[in-house]
């Protein structure tokens, strides 16, 4: 799932070099559409996959942020901002 996401368009490289996986056993399990909206979040700062306490994978704000889910979370991936041409 992971691995599609990623590799489709000619762009591959430059989209797994915004992502850095901090969870290799659990990045198989993250679903395409999950990696699509962290690329989209992640305008102007980075964003986050991560799974948590109630196992659900989602795209999340950075720590800290108000709107970043709460308890047990288990960061997979930091999704960096779009590198401007």
């Amino acid at each position: 799932m992971a691995h599609v996401a990623l590799t489709t368009g000619n762009a591959e490289e430059a989209e797994m070099d915004r992502v850095r996986v901090i969870e290799e056993k659990l990045w198989p399990q993250v679903p395409g559409d999950i990696i699509e909206e962290a690329k989209q979040a992640a305008k102007t700062e980075p964003s986050w996959i991560a799974m948590q306490g109630n196992g659900h994978v989602v795209a999340m704000a950075p720590p800290g942020s108000p709107d970043a889910a709460t308890g047990d979370v288990i960061y997979i991936a930091e999704v960096s901002p779009m590198r401007q041409r």
